[in-house]
């Protein structure tokens, strides 16, 4: 089953990488068109075992659907119960990395209340502000642990990690603690590809979208430069030749190319798409049967494996 979803991956891969280079982005109508004949297999594996995507939502490129990732993480939120709660649960503990304020965390804890549930966070503030303004949401089973997800300390066997939005190289970092730590479970969505490899760099469009993540990464460049900052979105461990990750895509690209399809990732879906299929064969390869729609992914191991 493994090798069959590489290849749909890979294919999904090259003809997206063909569009790229074509030209065929930016536009809608060429970019809702090249999504179906490329990703249109994925999407279908998503749907077929995890209904309610809200779909309606997008492109997820636009401004609007940017405000609307809410619907996005409630679903995953879904499908992360759904999964969880028939699992053997003794004894089971779930992290999520980068957690920021810990909002996602907790509301998964406060419905699997037999799982630890454990944020982690380079930053502690957010979280210890949004205890101390919704104390009440806070479930016994939740605890905050500070942690660095490029460097990660906890000394935990997770059952699942997950993750909602870690910017660019932290999506990566979360990714590969949930792989060394042998999680049975990774279900997560990823976020502001343009970040990957260390990146602050995007073609300049004329949309309050590009304007916005141009501010972001203003701001970003200036954390980076700032060496009490190391840790924060970047690391010299996800570097531009760290990528692509995974042997499959590095057998059709190269890291030149994945900066460029970075740096044009704000205002296309085929580029964001792009990048997380790279993500996709990683876990592939890495032992896990992976569904894929939409920057969500869910990927999970055997259970003789894990």
């Amino acid at each position: 089953m493994k090798q069959a979803q590489s290849d749909l991956a890979l294919k999904a891969l090259v003809g997206l990488l063909h569009e790229f280079q074509e030209g065929n982005i930016y536009d809608p109508q060429a970019e809702r068109e090249g999504m179906e004949r490329h990703a249109w297999g994925l999407s279908e594996r998503w749907n077929q075992r995890f209904s309610g995507f809200p779909q309606h939502q997008f492109p997820f490129t636009s401004f609007k659907s940017e405000c609307y990732r809410g619907l996005r993480d409630e679903h995953l939120r879904n499908v992360i119960v759904q999964l969880l709660t028939t699992h053997d649960n003794e004894n089971s503990v779930i992290v999520n990395p980068a957690c920021v304020f810990g909002r996602h965390t907790r509301k998964i804890a406060s419905r699997l209340p037999s799982f630890e549930a454990i944020g982690t966070d380079i930053f502690p503030l957010w979280n210890w502000v949004y205890h101390r303004v919704f104390r009440r949401r806070t479930p016994a089973n939740y605890k905050f642990i500070q942690d660095d997800v490029f460097d990660p300390r906890l000394d935990v066997k997770p059952t699942a990690v997950v993750f909602f939005g870690a910017c660019g190289s932290v999506s990566d970092g979360a990714t590969d603690y949930a792989i060394r730590s042998n999680s049975r479970y990774l279900m997560c969505r990823t976020c502001c590809h343009d970040n990957i490899g260390g990146n602050t760099t995007i073609v300049h469009r004329n949309t309050f979208m590009n304007w916005f993540f141009r501010y972001k990464n203003w701001e970003f460049a200036r954390l980076h430069r700032k060496k009490k900052y190391a840790g924060f979105y970047f690391s010299d461990k996800y570097s531009q030749d760290d990528y692509p990750r995974s042997n499959a895509a590095r057998s059709v690209s190269n890291s030149d190319q994945f900066l460029e399809v970075s740096r044009n990732s704000v205002d296309s879906d085929i580029c964001r798409t792009i990048i997380d299929l790279d993500r996709y064969l990683h876990l592939v390869e890495a032992g896990y049967a992976v569904w894929y729609w939409g920057e969500l992914f869910v990927a999970e191991k055997d259970r003789e494996a894990a």
